[in-house]
């Protein structure tokens, strides 16, 4: 089977642009050398894990991306490098609205590789549209819940993205971008506007909840560098200690109502009592809980002992008589 080829032609590259690549090149590459695409990383729309990054964010990534590498998959090994991106900018796309009704916003990047032999078919699967669908790993400082405001990377809430709270839709606001480690091609990207030429971006591991990160890990899906396994080692410790605490006051719930309960009922067996509560959520329990404490209150209401009995007759005094 005969390799695919590209014929060796200029393809535009402007000499601004082939000055922005020799930043990153031993030598000066000539336009014939080098083959260019558009890119858009990431955006300040929606995901599919119902994050967005903030107007400030793309700019900052912005700076960050230029001189990454382009591989498949986040597999980080060397072999896998395949492009490098050599500017980029953050456009406003005129007429479009993000899921906030805001302007909807893009970073654009421009992104080369050199013409080969060997990566000829893959700049011919980009110029066919096969090779389109991009992802970009990146840090960012903050990850914050859109329904009250906390940092999820520090003190994760009980919030939900993509449920809603008062009609109120939960996603995670990402900003101050720290780090982008690199851009990848991919065959499902998370945000779906990002690509070759329409881009997309995808796994931001400390970003991801610890379940949905250990498993893009099992996958072969997300690669961690050390500060991003420290940081999702510590995630997970927060989540440990309110779990623990989450324990602890479903412990004493379950006291209460039983305390309360074989108060008002003592025939009731307390084995039948477990079984049932055994099932019951949390806020189950505190409902549960201040009924029965209210029907024990009810029987055992407290009396005034050294009240007379108003109804009782009067009783003779001669015996304290002299």
């Amino acid at each position: 089977m005969k390799e695919a080829t590209i014929e060796p032609k200029n393809e535009g590259v402007t000499e601004e642009e082939l000055a922005a690549i020799a930043k990153f090149s031993r030598r000066p590459l000539k336009a014939e050398e080098v083959y260019t695409f558009s890119l858009v990383l990431c955006d300040n729309d929606l995901d599919r894990d119902f994050e967005c990054f903030t107007k400030e964010a793309l700019g900052t990534l912005g700076e960050l991306f230029v001189g990454r590498t382009g591989i498949f998959d986040h597999d980080p090994s060397g072999e896998k490098q395949n492009a490098r991106i050599y500017k980029t900018w953050v456009e406003e796309e005129e007429g479009r609205l993000n899921f906030l009704g805001e302007p909807y916003l893009a970073l654009h990047a421009r992104a080369y590789m050199v013409r080969t032999a060997k990566n000829a078919d893959l700049i011919l699967e980009i110029d066919a549209g096969i090779k389109k669908e991009v992802s970009v790993g990146c840090a960012v400082e903050k990850a914050t819940c859109s329904i009250c405001g906390a940092d999820r990377r520090k003190e994760p809430c009980a919030h939900q993205p993509g449920k809603r709270y008062q009609k109120a839709l939960c996603y995670t606001r990402l900003s101050e971008p720290s780090d982008a480690y690199e851009w990848s091609f991919v065959a499902v990207p998370s945000q779906p506007a990002a690509g070759v030429t329409k881009s997309h971006g995808a796994a931001k591991a400390l970003r991801l909840t610890p379940e949905r990160a250990l498993l893009q890990m099992e996958t072969g899906e997300l690669h961690l560098d050390r500060a991003s396994a420290e940081a999702l080692r510590a995630h997970i410790g927060v989540l440990e200690e309110k779990s623990l605490a989450g324990e602890r006051y479903r412990e004493e719930l379950l006291y209460d109502v039983r305390r309360f309960t074989l108060l008002t009922e003592p025939d009731l067996s307390a084995g039948l009592l477990e079984k049932s509560l055994a099932p019951l959520s949390v806020e189950e329990l505190r409902v549960l809980r201040e009924l029965a404490e209210k029907r024990a209150d009810r029987r055992f209401a407290p009396r005034v002992q050294t009240a007379p009995d108003r109804e009782a007759p009067e009783q003779p005094f001669d015996h304290y008589k002299i």
